[in-house]
């Protein structure tokens, strides 16, 4: 399947869909700003944790999974599949006023449905643009949409939680009308065989050692993500431990590096197409310096800058890894990639959390902006290790 084999009307409406789609992606958006009740109306703080970080975990495996199924049935119908238990398990999500109830649909969600829908939808672009350049074009929008669609969610969330805190699930509505697109417009996507696909390299049909391009795109991701996470989470922390605003001044910098990673992702596929293989090192400079200013120099205008920058080069970065994904394993084997990729992506937002809590105990201060050097530095030498494998692959 590729574009010529759609209408030009047909496509806009299948890529429409599957942007619309990133609802599931966002999903916790919309009732991020209900956590705090959970605390207040349910005694079990164990279960209340598990309801906002155990989803997050289910949805590694799920990543797996879905990565392993887009390559074994029609990707049609595994994002149907998917986003249709995202949409019941959403809408009915708080139905019933019990922390078990509540933690099972999450899981469901934001865990099992995100895990499929994400590896599904990014391995439906790889099918749809051969091309790698229009297919680094169209990741970007994806992640464009993807950031948008999760500020629209966190708004409309937050405006309806304030009669009563279920009024936010409401929000999942909806992913009805998405679900109905969805098989309405998107076409069927069986799986692809080696011997079937034309123009493929000889060596493409054998797919022995087919993950060996991945392992350096997985070394980056789980360092880099893994440092960059500490940033998107844990940004309220820095400013709190270094005096330099309070809680608004925190939701404005995380809006800062949304907006910044929308722009940037509207961009992805020209500098993709310039640069290719070298496209994340300006990433992993960005951040090594990001870093270093903000440990250093800790103040409003370093702050501003540096989630501008570090929100916009984390945006390339992020369509980076998905797009260059699909690009150095077999064709037959770009779901597994993906649904790989994906899960080390959401395992980073884990070891970003134990991982600082570690670093602190190795630092005088024992504070966040501690810890930022020592991120820089992973940076830095990531920056190197992609600069030494993008020579060698350049001088072949």
């Amino acid at each position: 399947m590729n574009t010529k084999k759609l209408s030009g009307t047909r496509l806009v409406l299948a890529m429409a869909a599957l942007f619309l789609t990133t609802s599931c992606t966002m999903g916790d958006m919309a009732v991020v700003p209900i956590f705090s009740v959970f605390y207040e109306i349910f005694p079990q703080t164990a279960l209340v944790n598990a309801i906002i970080s155990a989803p997050s975990i289910v949805g590694l495996f799920f990543c797996l999974l879905g990565g392993y199924l887009t390559d074994k049935v029609d990707k049609k119908w595994l994002m149907v599949a998917g986003f249709g238990l995202y949409t019941a398990s959403s809408v009915f999500g708080a139905a019933i006023e019990n922390v078990y109830y509540i933690l099972i649909c999450r899981c469901l969600a934001t865990g099992a449905a995100w895990g499929l829908t994400s590896s599904a939808a990014l391995a439906i672009i790889a099918d749809l643009f051969e091309d790698e350049q229009k297919r680094g074009t169209v990741n970007g929008w994806y992640n464009a949409a993807m950031a948008m669609i999760g500020a629209i969610l966190s708004f409309i969330g937050g405006v309806l939680a304030v009669g009563a805190w279920q009024n936010a699930f409401h929000t999942y509505w909806i992913n009805i009308p998405i679900l109905v697109m969805l098989i309405a417009f998107l076409p069927s996507m069986p799986p692809k065989k080696g011997a079937a696909i034309q123009g493929k390299k000889e060596a493409s049909a054998s797919l022995d050692g087919w993950y060996k391009g991945l392992i350096p795109i997985v070394i980056e991701v789980i360092l880099v993500a893994s440092c960059y996470y500490v940033i998107a989470y844990t940004i309220s922390v820095y400013v709190s431990e270094t005096g330099i605003g309070n809680e608004a001044f925190s939701g404005t910098l995380s809006s800062i590096g949304t907006i910044f990673s929308f722009l940037a992702n509207l961009g992805f596929g020209f500098i993709y197409g310039k640069l290719r293989k070298a496209t994340a090192v300006p990433s992993f400079i960005i951040f090594g310096v990001g870093f270093l200013l903000m440990a250093f120099f800790p103040t409003k205008a370093i702050a501003i800058a540096a989630c501008a920058f570090m929100g916009a080069f984390w945006g390339i970065f992020y369509s980076y890894f998905y797009t260059e994904t699909t690009v150095v394993v077999p064709l037959e084997k770009q779901g597994t990639a993906i649904g790989i990729v994906n899960a080390v992506n959401g395992m980073a937002m884990v070891v970003c959390t134990y991982g600082v809590t570690f670093l602190r105990g190795f630092t005088s201060e024992g504070t966040l902006a501690s810890v930022f050097p020592i991120l820089g530095v992973i940076c830095f030498a990531v920056a190197v290790f992609a600069i030494v494998l993008w020579k060698k692959e350049k001088f072949k």
